[in-house]
């Protein structure tokens, strides 16, 4: 296309003046807006008299902070059109004068040109008359021809000037714009995308607003799964420098770090290497969120009748979750989740305190066995935490316990909500299959690496680390001491199995746990892990109990009372329930004997 095809003052003056006033408005919406939020927080900070008071107060600061960042924005959004909408209404007055000036010397040189065409015409007729006069017109007419022909090459040239002005007016816009909208967040921005090392690209989030941040993930999805790459210990060094020689809010958390909290929860919130108090305030967010979102599936399906029983079932079972998740968003929370990635089948809650300072003396890791899914973890009656909770209560020392569901366990579906299983036989051959248990170890290592490095406390001895595995639970215990992770103690009720390259490590106390149960009988024929169980392995110290339903079990019980023991024993070993306490009090027992402290 060439110059003279543009059009440089194309566009709506009046509409762009339009969006000028506003972002004017805009602005003194977001002045109101910001005035009562400090309102707000005087309030708070002065009749609030609580820790959810302080949270709110420490939160509400950043966001005060983006207020005054979005109001600058505006306004300077509003000053950047004004000046572009007149610009642009000049360059369309200048064209305009242009194009009336080319379409008259345009005319002008037609005539000339005809006229000449005559004169030619008539001396080709008449050669011999009034040849003087007929030079002195032809000389007059072609200096007038060259004339129009000057004038349409200076329209042409205030034409690219004109273009080159547009050119000008609409760069200095979008960069105004983007000036406004951003400040150092696009030449940031890059430097982070340009990182190579997830290391890089740590350091590169320092200094960035809540805003920006959310941004910065938004538009670059892969980013995330770099920064994931991190070692734990390179993620606590990382952490920890957000934090130095910065005044801490009332939650013991910078502004670099609380903006990370509140923009990429769902990040900080799994990420190993950060501390754990710290991924608990992370993943409270994120559970707020989720609660939100349901109670939207909530609303939409209660707009129809409810004559399916599905439907029904489904709001019920999205309620619980919501009991569950608002405890985890309470200030302080009631639940505690260290890990938590709904739609990656994540989730690992915490019970007991983590000290501010320091280590506790014990941490307990307790993996359930197969199929155990996220709704156990809020599901009524017996749940996933009682059996540590009970060993906590018990054991005398300052202890915490986390438990552990992360990713697929054997029999899991590929749809995590609503729940979906995959029935029994491949459930059973899941929790049988060595690669599933490997692949499973691993996560269960980085797990433990993740709290090692972000749980640690400069001067303070490590705690000591317990690993409880109930049926396929021990058999990812194990299998993680194949990936490099190292436990203390490690405890099988009812265990499954060992993948075939695992041995016991020498520094590592184990102990077997269990009634005869349904598990049981399958293992003496082989058939899981070929004989290699707990209660077969050499490295295993052995601890067998009598059930309440063996007892009342007689020499001419019918099969079927026996099978149901049978199933019963395997579930009753991880219980905290009446009939399972000298199993509870052997465990403690055994735990203090290799761990007196």
């Amino acid at each position: 296309m060439s110059v003279d095809e543009v059009d440089p003052g194309k566009g709506d003056p009046a509409g762009i003046a339009r969006l000028a006033r506003v972002r004017r408005e805009k602005h003194d919406d977001l002045g109101l807006g910001r005035h009562r939020l400090e309102s707000c927080l005087r309030w708070a900070a002065t009749e609030w008299r609580a820790e959810a008071g302080s949270a709110f107060c420490d939160s509400g600061e950043l966001l005060v902070a983006e207020f005054a960042a979005l109001m600058d924005a505006v306004e300077l959004h509003g000053v950047v059109l004004e000046a572009y909408g007149l610009e642009v209404g000049d360059i369309a007055l200048v064209q305009r004068l242009l194009e009336r000036r080319r379409v008259e010397v345009a005319t002008a040189l037609r005539r000339t040109s005809d006229s000449l065409l005559v004169l030619e015409a008539e001396e080709a007729a008449s050669p011999l008359s009034g040849s003087d006069l007929r030079d002195v017109e032809r000389q007059a007419l072609r200096r007038g021809e060259q004339a129009d022909h000057d004038e349409l090459a200076g329209v042409g040239r205030r034409w690219a000037e004109l273009v080159e002005r547009r050119d000008a007016a609409d760069s200095a816009c979008i960069e105004g714009l983007y000036a406004a909208a951003a400040g150092d967040f696009l030449a940031a921005a890059v430097e982070v995308r340009e990182s190579t090392t997830p290391e890089e690209a740590l350091r590169r989030l320092d200094g960035l607003s809540v805003v920006e941040l959310a941004l910065l993930f938004g538009e670059n999805a892969l980013l995330a799964v770099l920064i994931a790459q991190a070692s734990p210990e390179a993620v606590r060094e990382w952490w920890d420098s957000l934090a130095r020689v910065r005044p801490l809010q009332g939650d013991g958390l910078s502004a670099a770090q609380q903006a990370l909290v509140l923009a990429v929860p769902w990040l900080i919130g799994n990420l190993d290497g950060v501390p754990p108090l710290v991924r608990i305030k992370a993943n409270a967010v994120t559970a707020a969120g989720q609660v939100a979102e349901n109670q939207h599936v909530i609303d939409d399906i209660a707009r129809h009748p409810l004559h399916d029983p599905q439907a029904r079932e489904l709001i019920a079972e999205l309620e619980r979750e919501n009991a569950y998740l608002r405890d985890a968003a309470a200030v302080p929370p009631r639940v505690q989740l260290y890990t938590y990635d709904r739609a990656r089948d994540r989730i690992v809650e915490m019970l007991g305190e983590w000290p501010g300072v320091g280590v506790p003396e014990r941490v307990y890791t307790y993996v359930p066995g197969t199929s155990a899914q996220m709704k156990d973890f809020w599901k009524t009656g017996a749940g996933l935490q009682d059996f540590t909770r009970r060993l906590m209560q018990d054991d005398g020392m300052d202890s915490v316990a986390f438990v552990y569901k992360d990713g697929r366990f054997p029999g899991g579906g590929d749809q995590v909500f609503p729940a979906e299983g995959k029935g029994l036989v491949a459930a059973l051959a899941q929790a049988n299959s060595s690669p599933f248990a490997r692949e499973a170890g691993e996560r269960l290592a980085a797990f433990r690496a993740g709290l090692d490095a972000g749980g640690s406390a400069p001067g303070s001895p490590p705690p000591r680390t317990i690993g409880i595995g109930h049926s396929w639970g021990t058999s990812n215990i194990v299998a993680s001491e194949v990936a490099g992770a190292h436990w203390d103690h490690v405890v099988s009720l009812a265990g499954a199995g060992a993948v075939p390259e695992w041995s016991g490590s020498p520094d590592t106390e184990y102990d077997s746990f269990r009634y005869d149960d349904a598990l049981g009988v399958v293992q003496a024929t082989g058939i899981v892990y070929r004989h290699r169980n707990p209660q077969y392995l050499s490295e295993f110290e052995q601890h067998e109990y009598e059930s309440d339903a063996d007892r009342a079990m007689g020499w001419d019980s019918p099969a079927w009372l026996r099978a149901a023991a049978l199933l019963t024993n395997h579930a009753l070993i991880a219980t905290d329930s009446r009939q399972n306490d000298q199993v509870i009090r052997d465990v403690l027992k055994e735990l203090r004997e290799v761990d007196p402290r």
